[in-house]
């Protein structure tokens, strides 16, 4: 009686585990900067993910007669390490620390040039995952800081920029 019990137990307690492993997420509000940015999460321990993201910039700006001005092209990619709160991974509250690199060049009114971006930091955030069993939408905000280093090259009359900067996300996507 006591073993039947006991495989009872086990059999509930697996249907009741958080059994997302896998998130797939983008960033919304980066197309209205003409950016896709798309990520992947993975558990890795009962309160640990990892977190990998990609981005691809282009944006083209016309100021006078409908001419192209200046237009932009760009990649990017991001590490976070999450560390969550609860026993629940994917879900639920997180602090990170976070590494990011990106490259865009540049060209505008005869000048043309490339901008190179690294930034390390950390991050607190909450995600949700809605929906019952397996799988369910998600939806990830975080804020934080970052020591940001943007360092040019080329024709562009720009020294670079060093120093703290706040980070703030925003991701929606799909857990399984």
């Amino acid at each position: 009686m006591k073993k039947l019990l006991l495989v009872v137990a086990m059999v509930a307690g697996a249907f009741t585990a958080n059994a997302q492993k896998n998130v797939i997420k983008a960033n919304p509000l980066a197309l209205a900067f003409g950016s896709f940015e798309v990520g992947y999460e993975r558990v890795v321990s009962d309160n640990s993910s990892i977190e990998l993201a990609v981005a691809y910039s282009s944006l083209k700006v016309n100021t006078t007669g409908g001419q192209v001005d200046a237009k932009s092209n760009g990649f990017g990619a991001e590490g976070k390490y999450k560390f969550y709160f609860a026993d629940n991974t994917p879900r639920g509250w997180y602090a990170a620390p976070v590494v990011s690199y990106s490259t865009t060049s540049l060209d505008s009114a005869g000048e043309s040039g490339d901008f190179s971006f690294f930034g390390a930091g950390a991050v607190a955030g909450y995600q949700w995952v809605f929906g019952g069993g397996d799988s369910g939408f998600a939806l990830d905000l975080n804020f934080g800081a970052q020591y940001a280093s943007i360092s040019t090259s080329g024709s562009i009359s720009s020294t670079g920029i060093e120093g703290f900067l706040p980070k703030l996300g925003l991701s929606l996507g799909y857990a399984w």
